[in-house]
């Protein structure tokens, strides 16, 4: 009789812990509103919810990393805008010093305006954003030009990762578009010899500079059209980044979140038949040992 006693007494405890597990489990996916909250509640998709969030972390790096270059490209169009500003406004210059009407004392005068805007064209060449120098290759960390216009950057440009199978370049190769490396024009030295020859009222030498000013116009205005191709590129990407993000987040929410609705229900049910099965153990377990006497 004690051995059946106890038997006895062991099944309900059981059963009563059980079902009081069970209430636990849905109380935590009533107050967390989650159908999994930790690996043993269902192995299988926790794996699942796992793979799925390190594969949406790697989205959100690579969404950060076209932020970044987004705002890199940008900067490096705006600043070679300038530069095309700039160089126009030299070809004004030019062609206006370059007329029979120009004398000595006007083209000194112009050379002196063509001076500044080699600094400001300097100036631009050694951009610094979010401490790189976006026009030096790989070498961000260095001021690309030094005053006579001398190139110390690589041939290299500046990439990022935008997804698991490529990268995008997103540096500006400074010595291909202001010194012309690979057979473009040296913009640094054609504004040199534009000073010189207004300095030396040389007509011959401010034309050839004029000519030049137009090859170096192309030059940028074809690296502008680069970086414009790059940000499409990367906006395209970041779009279709944006719907594989939603494909991870919402195959996430269907094996995560609960089913409140359904949770409710099992949760009033589950606490019904706790109540029923602890009424029934203490009617049980509470049997007077005299009964067995």
């Amino acid at each position: 009789m004690r051995v059946t006693q106890n038997i006895t007494y062991n099944t309900y405890i059981n059963d009563i812990m059980r079902r009081q597990e069970s209430l636990y489990k849905l109380s935590k996916q009533l107050s967390t509103g989650k159908a999994i909250n930790a690996p043993s509640d269902d192995p299988v998709k926790a794996d699942k919810i796992l793979t799925s969030r390190s594969i949406l972390n790697g989205f959100e790096q690579y969404e950060r990393n076209m932020d970044s270059a987004l705002d890199y490209l940008n900067t490096s169009e705006d600043s070679l805008s300038s530069v095309k500003d700039v160089i126009m406004t030299l070809q004004e210059l030019a062609t206006t010093a370059a007329t029979g009407t120009s004398d000595a004392t006007s083209r000194a005068n112009t050379a002196v305006t063509v001076n500044q805007l080699y600094q400001q064209l300097l100036t631009v060449a050694n951009t610094n954003y979010d401490n790189k120098y976006i026009f030096a290759g790989y070498e961000t960390g260095t001021s690309p030009f030094d005053q006579s216009g001398a190139y110390s950057g690589d041939a290299n440009s500046y990439q990022i990762r935008i997804n698991s199978s490529g990268y995008i370049a997103v540096g500006v190769n400074g010595g291909e578009v202001f010194k012309g490396t690979g057979g473009g024009v040296d913009i640094f030295q054609t504004v040199s010899d534009l000073a010189t020859a207004l300095n030396n009222n040389d007509s011959a030498g401010i034309q050839a500079a004029g000519a030049n000013l137009e090859s170096a116009l192309q030059q940028v205005s074809n690296s502008v059209s680069d970086i414009g191709g790059r940000i499409t590129r990367i906006t395209s990407a970041k779009d279709d980044l944006s719907s594989a993000k939603l494909d991870i987040e919402t195959t996430i929410a269907t094996l995560e979140d609960a089913d409140i609705a359904k949770v409710i229900s099992e949760l009033t049910l589950g606490q019904t038949a706790l109540e029923a099965a602890m009424s029934s153990a203490g009617k049980v377990i509470s049997v007077n040992i005299f009964d067995y006497l």
